[in-house]
C-alpha cells in the first residue's frame, strides 16, 4: 500500500498552542482558513493581553465600511457589557445590536478562559420583517381587544339605559318596590363595568417591572396567610408544599398579582367540589423556578383549555376573562412563562416558571 511522508508542521514562531486543537501553532491556520471564508463575522480577543487576534473579513467590513479600524478597544467598547471589567466577562453575553450607519449588527460573546469570541451578523432585514410582522400582529389584537372591550360594555350599558327606559315610561304606575327591583338591576350592571375597568386597570398598571431576588418558601408563606382568609370563609382549604428552597429572579408586586389572579380562578373551579382544596408549590427545576397552583375543582375539556388565554374568553358568569391574560403578561415581562395542564372533573395545575436568581 502507498503511504503519503509525514512532512512535520513548522513550529509557530512565538511558539503559541492552537486554542482549538491545543497543539503547537503549525503557523498556517487552517481554522483561519474556513472562518475567513463564511459570511459570519468572527472576532477572537485575547482578554489578559486585551489584544484583538483575529478577526475575518466578513467581520471587519462591517466596520471597514463605516471607516472604522476594528482592534480590541473599539471592539471592546461598542461589545461588551457596559461597566464590567474585561475579565469579568460572563461565559456567554448578547447585548443590544450595533447600530452602524443604517445597518444593525446583531451579536454575541463567549469566553472560555483568557479567550473570548465574538459572532457576528447584520440583522437589518431581518428586524425590519420582524417590526413588521410584530406591528401587524398588534393592530390585530387591538382590534381583538376594542371589539371585546365595546361588547363587554356594551351589554351592561344597553341593559341600564332599557331599565331606564321601562322606568321613565312607567315612572307614575311602577310601585315603590317595582322601582327599587330596578334600580337594583341597574347597580347589578354598572358593578359588572366597574370589575371591567378594574381588570383592565391591572392590565396596564405593571408596565416597568423591577425584577430583584425573590425568596420563594417566605414569599409564598406570606402570600398564603392573605389568601386563607378569603378561602376560608368559602369553604375551600390552602396547602402549601415546598420540596426544596428556590430564589426567583421577579418583580415581586406582579408575581404577586398574577397569584392572586391564578388563585381566584382556582378557588371559582373548586367552590361547589365536596372537599374543596388548593395547592401552591415551589421548586428549583432544570435551571428554573417553578411555581403551581393546583386545585381539584371541575377542570376544562380540550376545547376551554385551548381558548383559556383569549382576552374575554370566561366559563363564569361574573368572569372577565381577564385573569390568566393578565398573569401571561406579567409572567412574560418578568422572562418567565405559564401553562396549564387540566383534565374536565379532575382539577387545574397551572404551571409559572420564573428565571433564578443568579
Amino acid at each position: 500500500m502507498f503511504e503519503l511522508p509525514v512532512v512535520p508542521a513548522p513550529a509557530c514562531a512565538h511558539a503559541r498552542s492552537c486554542p482549538i486543537s491545543h497543539t503547537p501553532c503549525p503557523g498556517e491556520c487552517i481554522y483561519a482558513d474556513i472562518m475567513q471564508s463564511v459570511h459570519l463575522g468572527v472576532a477572537v480577543f485575547d482578554l489578559d493581553a486585551r489584544a484583538l487576534l483575529f478577526i475575518n473579513r466578513a467581520g471587519e467590513g462591517y466596520f471597514t465600511r463605516q471607516r472604522l479600524q476594528p482592534d480590541f478597544e473599539l471592539l471592546r467598547h461598542l461589545m461588551f457589557p457596559p461597566g464590567l471589567p474585561v475579565d469579568s466577562l460572563p461565559v456567554e453575553y448578547a447585548g443590544e445590536p450595533l447600530l452602524l450607519d443604517t445597518r444593525l449588527i446583531g451579536y454575541t460573546l463567549y469566553r472560555s478562559g483568557h479567550l473570548a469570541w465574538a459572532f457576528f451578523r447584520d440583522i437589518t432585514e431581518k428586524t425590519r420583517l420582524e417590526t413588521i410582522a410584530e406591528a401587524a400582529e398588534t393592530m390585530n389584537n387591538i382590534g381583538s381587544i376594542f371589539s371585546a372591550v365595546r361588547h363587554e360594555l356594551g351589554n351592561p350599558i344597553n341593559s341600564v339605559k332599557a331599565a331606564l327606559s321601562v322606568l321613565r315610561a312607567n315612572f307614575d304606575t311602577f310601585s315603590r318596590e317595582s322601582v327599587l327591583d330596578y334600580l337594583e338591576q341597574m347597580g347589578n350592571e354598572l358593578g359588572r363595568v366597574e370589575v371591567l375597568l378594574r381588570s383592565l386597570r391591572s392590565f396596564s398598571m405593571y408596565e416597568q417591572l423591577e425584577p430583584v431576588a425573590v425568596e420563594l418558601r417566605p414569599f409564598l408563606e406570606s402570600f398564603a396567610t392573605l389568601a386563607r382568609v378569603d378561602l376560608q370563609r368559602r369553604g375551600i382549604r390552602l396547602s402549601l408544599a415546598h420540596p426544596t428552597e428556590c430564589v426567583a429572579l421577579a418583580d415581586p408586586r406582579a408575581l404577586r398579582q398574577a397569584l392572586i389572579n391564578l388563585v381566584a380562578n382556582a378557588a371559582d373551579a373548586a367552590e361547589g367540589v365536596s372537599d374543596p382544596e388548593i395547592t401552591l408549590s415551589s421548586a428549583c427545576v432544570d435551571g428554573l423556578a417553578r411555581l403551581s397552583v393546583e386545585d381539584n375543582g371541575v377542570g376544562m375539556n380540550a376545547e376551554q383549555l385551548s381558548a383559556a388565554f383569549k382576552p374575554f374568553h370566561t366559563t363564569k358568569a361574573q368572569g372577565t376573562g381577564l385573569g390568566l391574560v393578565i398573569s401571561r403578561k406579567l409572567l412574560l415581562k418578568m422572562g418567565g412563562t405559564v401553562t396549564l395542564d387540566s383534565r374536565q372533573g379532575q382539577g387545574t395545575r397551572v404551571h409559572l416558571a420564573l428565571p433564578v436568581a443568579p
